[in-house]
Formats: structure tokens, C-alpha cells, sequence
């Protein structure tokens, strides 16, 4: 009787261990998809936000999910002077796929250790945003730096300049970007257009 008794009570041990205690709270459940900063893109100004977030969390699929499929980049200034130069393949066909290509190499190079990328985007004092019925124009001045540190020292770059981001609303009245546009300047001697181009590859 007492070995029978023993051998219930650690059954019943066994089983509480496997069951769930009903007034415990709830662990959170973990995000679904990409971590990083997101903020559903429900106005403009969220969607490029959502592409600075990405950027300095250098997150490949939230920078991703802040393009149109039809998206293009434009950079009608250092276009010409590559042609020039006979690189001017480097902003030829421009598309979603290559931005997510060039994106990744920026990334993973400034994901290995001594290596930093910092980028700041402010609203344009000269070019206020534009819009319209279903679409939208935001002006960003952008400062963007990265740091390069090894056994020879440390290398700091800054690209500065204006982009124009267009934006259009999905079906369901999200907003993406569907043309960013490197605007020319006289001044900037760096852009963040050139520093992209170096991470093309045909």
C-alpha cells in the first residue's frame, strides 16, 4: 500500500512539472518577421523613417520593406560625371534589386568590427515635402559618416547632401518609396550616391 501511495505521488509530481500553472502570467511572444525598429508606414514620414531606422541598424529586410516594387534611384549629377569617366554603367537600371544588392555590401561591411556607419536625415529648410492626392515628396538633408578603424589608424569619411524621396500609398493606404533621387549640388564633394556606387557590382 505505501509503495502504491509512493508511486502515485511521484506520478503526480511528474505531471505537475508538464502542466501549465492556469494563474501564471503569459511569456511575450516574440516579433514576427524582422527585428529592428518598425513603425507601420501608415504617413510618409514614417516610411522614411523606417529607412533611417534600417539603415543604422543596418536590417536588410526592414530597408527592403521600405521600397515600392517599382522603385528606382536616380542621381542625374554623378551619372553624368561617371559617364564621363567611363563607369557610367553605375547608375544604369538602378532598380529595387540593385539597391537591396548594394545595401547588403554596405551592411556586412560595416557590421565587422572597427567599422561604423552613422546617418542623420533632417527636413530640407530649402525644399519643403509636396503633396499630393496619392503621392507625396519628402526633402531630406542627410548627413552620413562612417568610421574605418585598423592597425594604421583611423579613417573618417561624411557624405552630405538632399534627397528627394517619392512616395505612393499600397492598397492598403501604407506609403513606400518609390523614386529616391540624389538631387545635384555644387557644394557637396561627397554623396551618399557615391558612396552607394562603390558598393556596385555590374
Amino acid at each position: 500500500m505505501k509503495r502504491l501511495a509512493l508511486i502515485t505521488a511521484i506520478m503526480a509530481l511528474g505531471l505537475s512539472g508538464c502542466l501549465k500553472n492556469p494563474f501564471s502570467t503569459r511569456g511575450s511572444q516574440q516579433p514576427v518577421g524582422s527585428s529592428g525598429t518598425w513603425e507601420t508606414p501608415a504617413t510618409p514620414e514614417v516610411a522614411v523613417r523606417n529607412l533611417l531606422y534600417a539603415y543604422n541598424e543596418k536590417n536588410i529586410q526592414n530597408y527592403e520593406h521600405c521600397f515600392d516594387d517599382t522603385f528606382r534611384f536616380s542621381a542625374p549629377q554623378d551619372s553624368v560625371e561617371a559617364e564621363a569617366q567611363g563607369n557610367g554603367y553605375l547608375y544604369q537600371g538602378w532598380d529595387k534589386t540593385i539597391e537591396r544588392q548594394v545595401t547588403e555590401g554596405i551592411f556586412a561591411n560595416f557590421l565587422q568590427t572597427g567599422r561604423y556607419l552613422d546617418l542623420l536625415m533632417v527636413p530640407s529648410a530649402d525644399y519643403p515635402d509636396s503633396i499630393g492626392d496619392s503621392t507625396y515628396v519628402i526633402y531630406r538633408d542627410y548627413t552620413l559618416r562612417t568610421i574605418v578603424s585598423d592597425t594604421l589608424g583611423t579613417d573618417t569619411t561624411t557624405f552630405r547632401g538632399l534627397a528627394a524621396f517619392h512616395l505612393s500609398q499600397s492598397a492598403f493606404s501604407f506609403w513606400s518609396i518609390y523614386l529616391w533621387e540624389e538631387l545635384p549640388s555644387e557644394v557637396v564633394v561627397h554623396n551618399w550616391a557615391q558612396f552607394k556606387a562603390l558598393y556596385r557590382t555590374r
